[in-house]
C-alpha cells in the first residue's frame, strides 16, 4: 500500500479494500490485513479510510520488527481492538530498521517479549486464535519441528 495519500495508488487501493469488503461482508465473512509494512499510524489510517465494519487486523509481531515499521507492543495497543487474529512469530531487529530486513528467530528467542506480547493482548481482550507461524520453507522438517517446540507439542 502506498504510504502517501496522494500517491493515486493509494485511492485505488482503498476503493479495492472497499469492494472486497463489500464482497465479503455479503458472504457474512470479515477481511484480515496482516500487520508489517505499515506502522500501527498508517494501518489506523488506512482502516478508517476504508470505512468497513468488517475490516480488522491479523496481527504479527515479529512483521513489525522485520520490516522496521514499528514496536509490536506498542503497535499492538494501538490497532488492539482491530485485532481478531495472532501469528505468533519472534524476530530480531535489523542493525538498520527500515533500510535493511530483520532475522526471523524461533518464537520466544527475538526481540518481540512473548511474555509481554500475550499479556497485552490478554489486557486488550483478545481471545481469538493465536497461530504459530515459522517460515523456514526450504527445510520442512525443521519448521515443523520449530513450531512443534513453539507449541509445546
Amino acid at each position: 500500500m502506498p504510504h502517501d495519500a496522494a500517491d493515486p495508488l493509494h485511492g485505488q487501493v482503498v476503493a479495492v479494500t472497499r469492494q472486497l469488503c463489500d464482497h465479503c461482508q455479503a458472504n457474512g465473512q470479515n477481511l484480515h490485513l496482516e500487520t508489517g509494512q505499515e506502522s500501527a499510524d498508517t494501518l489506523l489510517s488506512f482502516l478508517a479510510e476504508v470505512g468497513r465494519d468488517n475490516l480488522f487486523v491479523n496481527f504479527d509481531p515479529a512483521n513489525m520488527i522485520l520490516y522496521g515499521s514499528g514496536e509490536p507492543i506498542e503497535a499492538l495497543r494501538k490497532v488492539g481492538r482491530y485485532v481478531r487474529s495472532v501469528h505468533c512469530k519472534d524476530a530480531k531487529w535489523a542493525a538498520r530498521p527500515g533500510q535493511e530486513w530483520g532475522a526471523e528467530v524461533p518464537l520466544g528467542e527475538g526481540d518481540v517479549g512473548m511474555e509481554t506480547f500475550l499479556r497485552t493482548l490478554n489486557d486488550l481482550g483478545y481471545a481469538g486464535p493465536l497461530t504459530i507461524e515459522r517460515e523456514i520453507p526450504q527445510e520442512p522438517s525443521r519448521q515443523k519441528k520449530r513450531s512443534a517446540a513453539a507449541s509445546g507439542c
